[in-house]
């Protein structure tokens, strides 16, 4: 092989390898989208059942919520974060966030 051609090669060898290292990190991005997605739709998910479930289940649970949540959790339903992450920021549209509602009805 001619020197020109081991070069050519290498070349060649490097722009596949960036193109491929672009390519998984916009795939990366992707399954992070989609995991964030699916915690948030499992949150919603939750929610729902509780409505379903009707004013009982709900209303144990609130019964079970310390001061401090209770606190927390109207806040939540006034439209605010009350996580760390995004403390007294207003929630876009009302969306849900994992965050507040693991502060607030998480297991701890």
């Amino acid at each position: 092989m001619k020197e020109s051609d081991v070069n050519e090669e290498f070349n060649n060898l490097k722009s596949q390898s960036e193109l491929m290292s672009e390519r998984i990190g916009d795939l990366r991005d992707e399954v992070d989208k989609v995991i964030e997605e699916n915690s948030e739709l499992k949150i919603e998910n939750e929610h729902l059942r509780e409505l379903i479930a009707g004013k009982d289940g709900k209303n144990k649970k609130k019964q079970q919520l310390s001061m401090s949540k209770k606190n927390l959790e109207k806040l939540y339903n006034e439209g605010f974060h009350v996580c760390t992450q995004f403390y007294g920021k207003r929630r876009d549209s009302n969306s849900s966030c994992m965050f507040c509602t693991d502060i607030i009805y998480g297991e701890r």
